[in-house]
């Protein structure tokens, strides 16, 4: 596929979704119609419409393009035989972030209760305070201002090899074109995502959009390399899991992504505490890391490590096309065990101790055994940020009904900035124990 080069401003004046003269049978007729918008303030819609009797009511609808929950929005305007009328999405405290798409359209009714609905369009909300390039072909748009071409090539091409990687050891292919946003400082990536991110965020995947929002610096390219692989991992995962009713468990969810980072040799941002803990026999359990990850920095990395560890495991001893019937399975909504059970054999437990068998490691002990989690039901599928909320899933027969909702985003280690990163420790191979060499 070949890869284009295109500058902000052609994208931008082929988004303005200027509209042309729509007249219904009624003799109901909008003259013009317009959207633009501002980055974290407003994205703003302009109607101007006539008709052989007065306009009593205007109405805007708007709903991010993949996403079930349509807004309707009662304007504010002067009834009259010709109207302008105007809606304002504050962006303020609504959070939608670069790259989302939205799909919008008009309705208008008169007195005599005559209406014209127009043809639906579509915007896409850019951050317009940066001279972003992009790169794209049919499965990634690449964004970035900060660094040449050649910067922008090895995000771009990176990203490309990490979804051929991800279907050729995992067994599942992008659904949907995705979009990653590279803003070029913390300070700029901060300022760009939703109100209350961590001061160390260094970058977020936002599922429910396709859009992924990290700052990697010119000078800092390594690190962006890894978070692009891990975060992109993230979003194909989801495509093919999202279901209304459950969500992965978390090892599997973030083991996919640390995986799919080097699928033959654990990232060293995990090998000192994931080794620490093989040595002294102190792993969490497969039950424990189902749900949140620790917050403390060490338990996390482990928790990141254990769960990479276990992912290559199911894929040498099962195989890719186990795995990918597992993701199949969860994408119906299935419970931990069942889903274990139906794709390799073995529950929760089973899983566990069979690759603790591989490392050397007797089995757990009852006193280790705890209530596995299962998945809420209703779950988005990600981890969200505490002042996130789900995205409401819409009835198809009312969906014009349905209100708003920001979707979450899902945070994970891999996107700190690598200020917090631990330092690069020798992984050692270890006779007749699992490895990533």
């Amino acid at each position: 596929m070949q890869k284009k080069i295109y500058s902000f401003a052609l994208v931008l004046g082929m988004l303005l979704g200027l509209g042309v003269m729509v007249t219904a049978q009624n003799g109901l007729q909008v003259l013009e119609q317009s959207i633009e918008s501002e980055f974290r303030d407003h994205i703003t819609a302009r109607l101007s419409a006539e008709g052989p009797d007065e306009i009593t009511q205007v109405e805007f609808f708007y709903r991010v393009v993949s996403q079930k929950a349509t807004s309707r929005n009662v304007v504010d305007f002067e009834p009259g035989m010709t109207v302008e009328a105007e809606y304002i999405q504050d962006q303020t405290s609504t959070y939608f972030p670069p790259g989302t798409e939205l799909e919008y359209w008009w309705k208008l009714t008169d007195a005599n209760d005559d209406t014209l609905k127009t043809e639906r369009q579509t915007y896409l909300y850019l951050d317009n305070r940066y001279p972003f390039k992009t790169l794209s072909n049919d499965r990634i748009t690449l964004y970035w201002y900060k660094g040449d071409d050649e910067f922008g090539q090895e995000l771009f091409d990176q990203a490309n090899r990490a979804l051929d990687q991800l279907e050729k050891n995992v067994g599942v292919a992008l659904e949907d074109s995705l979009k990653i946003f590279i803003y070029g400082s913390h300070n700029d990536l901060l300022d760009a995502i939703s109100v209350g991110a961590q001061e160390w965020t260094g970058g977020q995947a936002f599922t429910d959009y396709g859009v992924v929002v990290m700052g990697v610096s010119p000078g800092n390219l390594d690190w962006g390399l890894k978070a692009t692989t891990h975060e992109l991992t993230h979003l194909v995962i989801h495509q093919a899991t999202d279901n209304p009713y459950g969500d992965l468990p978390r090892w599997l969810d973030e083991g996919l992504a640390v995986y799919n980072e080097d699928p033959e040799r654990l990232d060293s941002q995990f090998r000192h505490s994931f080794e620490a803990a093989v040595d002294s026999g102190s792993l969490m359990t497969l039950q424990t890391l189902s749900s949140s990850f620790p917050a403390d920095s060490n338990a996390a990395n482990l928790a990141y490590g254990e769960s990479g560890a276990v992912v290559k495991f199911i894929i040498d001893t099962y195989g890719t096309e186990a795995m990918a019937h597992l993701l199949d399975i969860f994408s119906e909504g299935s419970l931990y065990d069942d889903a274990l059970e139906e794709a390799l054999g073995v529950d929760t437990r089973e899983l566990d101790n069979a690759w603790r068998d591989s490392l050397g490691l007797p089995p757990i002990a009852d006193a280790q055994v705890e209530a596995a989690p299962q998945p809420d039901s209703g779950s988005d599928g990600a981890e969200a940020e505490p002042d996130s909320g789900a995205t409401p899933q819409s009835d198809s027969s009312s969906s014009e009904a349905q209100e708003e909702s920001q979707s979450p985003s899902l945070p994970c280690l891999p996107g700190l900035t690598p200020i917090v990163a631990l330092g690069v420790i020798a992984w050692n191979r270890r006779k007749g124990r699992a490895s990533f060499f």
